[in-house]
């Protein structure tokens, strides 16, 4: 299958007009009316205008048109016995699980974990490892493969592709989507939604990438999860860039690190994280003008300062724990930071 324009998370501000009219069809079939749902959502213009190609659907209104949808189209799937999907507060809890997380495989696996939780009542999802590719499978428990769980369950797939880029601030290439939908007329809005192969009639749903994506680091923190959930998942983060300059991401990477095995990785290691090499690595520090060696002395720097907070904790113990050759580095690397020596400074926070 030939490759297709894939749906632009950066620079398009107008919302995917073949999404929108395959939404407004099913609501429609359902016994709902789309005019009303235009109109709610501050549309100047009616399903006729809109399917006629001549209009473009602002991304705020687009927004608000696909939380309607969505919404009217999870009802509906559960009211017919036919399953169940992610409601909007199950999808924010979730995404804070997952924000706590090391790297992608983590990611998945807390997924995993997160959906098993309902008992299978909103389906299962899965990571197999099969040679150098990684298959996750994602089976929604329906009973009949109708229009409305064909929108909502690619929907639901293209968001979970967009969150596992978003938390590792890099793109997840997929080598082809696997969907257990016969291909319809319902089924051209997915060309739009990833760009990659797509395979119709399969026994799951399925997204298939290179498994070296799983060992990606994951760069998010609470803070920006606060940001990205004021309209994401309805705007497919189509406004504009949800990405972190390196020197961030590498700072929450080794904090990370450093959490789990009390030790800061190497610019060799970070460099094989982020899958290039270290001179490569150091070059784009460079470019935001600072170095992977900076970036190290402010986690020890900042890990030191919480540590010292513990009264328990020797100067030598902190400065072993802050990952610094030996207490007097430290001392001479606090007193510059601070202009205090870390004994000062304990007493000083102890006291206040």
């Amino acid at each position: 299958m030939p490759k297709h324009k894939h749906v632009s998370r950066s620079v398009c501000y107008n919302g995917p007009t073949a999404l929108v009219v395959a939404l407004l069809d099913c609501i429609q079939e359902i016994g709902g009316n789309p005019d009303l749902i235009l109109r709610t959502a501050g549309a100047s213009y009616g399903m006729g205008e809109l399917k006629s190609g001549r209009v473009d659907v602002d991304i705020a209104v687009f927004t608000r048109i696909n939380r309607a949808c969505n919404a009217r189209l999870r009802d509906h799937i559960e009211k017919s016995g036919n399953g169940g999907s992610l409601n909007e507060d199950q999808f924010y809890l979730l995404c804070k699980c997952l924000v706590g997380s090391a790297d992608l495989e983590e990611a998945v696996g807390t997924t995993s974990k997160f959906f098993a939780m309902f008992d299978g009542r909103l389906g299962r999802i899965d990571l197999d490892i099969v040679g150098r590719s990684a298959l996750l499978r994602i089976a929604p428990l329906r009973h009949g493969l109708s229009d409305a769980s064909f929108l909502i369950d690619v929907y639901g797939i293209a968001v979970m592709h967009m969150l596992y880029e978003w938390l590792t601030a890099q793109t997840l290439k997929l080598d082809c989507v696997q969907l257990a939908y016969p291909r319809t007329s319902q089924s051209v809005f997915v060309l739009g939604l990833f760009d990659c192969p797509i395979k119709f009639g399969h026994p799951f749903n399925c997204l298939r990438f290179d498994s070296d994506c799983l060992r990606r680091p994951v760069v998010r923190t609470q803070s920006d999860l606060a940001s990205l959930l004021t309209t994401f998942p309805f705007d497919l983060m189509l406004g504009g860039p949800h990405k972190k300059p390196l020197s961030e991401q590498i700072y929450i990477t080794m904090m990370n690190a450093h959490i789990r095995t009390r030790r800061m990785p190497t610019v060799d290691q970070v460099a094989r994280l982020f899958g290039v090499s270290s001179w490569t690595l150091r070059r784009r520090l460079a470019e935001e003008g600072t170095a992977y060696s900076k970036i190290r002395r402010m986690c020890q720097l900042n890990l030191a300062t919480e540590f010292l907070r513990r009264s328990e904790l020797t100067i030598d113990q902190v400065a072993d724990i802050a990952n610094f050759s030996d207490a007097s580095a430290f001392r001479r690397a606090f007193q510059q930071w601070t202009g205090r020596s870390p004994s000062a400074y304990r007493e000083a926070i102890l006291h206040a």
